[in-house]
């Protein structure tokens, strides 16, 4: 039987959702089914997936491009030349710049079966955008969205029916604590050993809303007091300098460590609550991760957040751009040991429907299905 020739494409490596997701679904596909190709066509920054693509030791094969913008004429061609020359089966992009590009290649090679992932509600989306995704939506097979947030959001504002879209949540990997040495961990971030920790693992960006948390912070300590409670920011971005220098003005730098980007797996076991501050999100897969691994969360009410995280039962909910909403939900999980456990219970057994074997035969039917479609045709 051939093997379904695919190719996965995305903006770049940097860490992020995205990337991750596309790392984990080139890295579990079938392979005595599917014969899969990575791409990406920007240039990376400083923080990267790109060494935890090449541990897999050159299974997959992989075209890097490196478009320097939209007029890269050079890097058009080039990417053109790629797919005309491989003839893949099928395509499966990831963000605007590889949706946009390869559905338009695609068009002009000869089309075949493509699938692209909406990862967040965009807000803010330019509005030539918008008409280029409504266009080219005629021409996708599925428009894959996590959650039913960003599916209502997406479809009305580029006018695109619903059947063409499809619901798949994000996977997620199921880790134990025990993976990571958590003494060593807090050791290395100057967290004293016995400490109580309340954590975000984030991009220092506006929508990750970790300025609202910092305020949460200040709010915390006014009012409880227990000096072994700590504070953790992991993460990088272009605010990393606003975020220090509102801790400073608000005083918190004794309790508060932001460090580099680290992997999430490393931190969770040493957070007792984890924090998602954000102002709009998808499904965060991080906060996922977190549930899996049984820590308790707070969260904003935002997205597609409330879908999956039941207030004080799976997590704690709180308003968005409020730190003393927040600040509240991160006391009650500090005071109320016995809400902790529970919580912690009850998340890692609703993400259990979130496992990355279930997530991988999804996405597997809907390619083959699209496949066997196109050769009938």
């Amino acid at each position: 039987m051939k093997k379904i020739k695919i190719l996965f494409i995305i903006g770049n490596l940097d860490v992020g959702g995205a990337e991750k997701l596309i790392i984990n679904q080139v890295k579990n596909i079938d392979k005595d089914k599917f014969e899969p190709y990575l791409c990406t066509l920007f240039p990376y920054g400083a923080n990267n997936y790109a060494k935890v693509f090449a541990d897999l030791g050159g299974v997959i094969p992989y075209q890097k491009f490196d478009f320097a913008g939209p007029w890269d004429i050079s890097s058009w061609i080039k990417t053109y030349s790629f797919l005309r020359k491989e003839k893949f089966d099928i395509f499966c992009c990831h963000l605007f710049e590889s949706n946009f590009i390869i559905r338009l290649l695609n068009l002009i090679i000869g089309p075949k079966p493509v699938f692209i992932f909406e990862h967040n509600v965009y807000a803010k989306k330019q509005w030539w955008k918008i008409l280029a995704d409504k266009i080219f939506a005629k021409k996708t097979s599925k428009i894959f969205v996590d959650s039913h947030a960003i599916l209502n959001f997406t479809s009305e504002q580029e006018n695109i029916d619903k059947d063409k879209f499809a619901i798949l949540p994000y996977p997620i990997e199921l880790v134990e604590h025990n993976t990571f040495d958590s003494a060593k961990t807090k050791e290395s971030l100057n967290l004293p050993a016995d400490s109580f920790v309340v954590g975000a693992v984030a991009r220092f960006t506006e929508q990750k809303g970790l300025s609202y948390f910092i305020r949460a912070i200040a709010e915390v300590i006014k009012k409880i007091d227990r000096p072994d409670v700590r504070f953790l920011i992991v993460g990088y971005g272009k605010m990393e300098l606003d975020l220090r220098m509102l801790a400073d003005d608000l005083k918190v730098n004794s309790r508060l460590t932001i460090s580099p980007a680290r992997d999430i797996k490393e931190i969770l076991p040493i957070l007792d609550i984890f924090v998602i501050s954000s102002l709009w999100e998808g499904q965060p897969i991080a906060m996922l991760e977190a549930m899996a691994a049984g820590t308790p969360v707070v969260a904003t009410s935002v997205g597609g957040i409330p879908e999956i995280l039941v207030d004080s039962e799976s997590g704690v909910l709180v308003e968005p751009k409020d730190p003393v909403s927040l600040a509240h939900g991160i006391i009650k999980l500090i005071e109320h040991n016995d809400l902790r456990k529970q919580v912690s219970i009850k998340a890692k057994e609703q993400v259990q429907m979130y496992s990355l074997p279930v997530y991988i035969r999804k996405l597997e039917t809907y390619f083959t299905d699209a496949y066997n479609a196109n050769h009938q045709s």
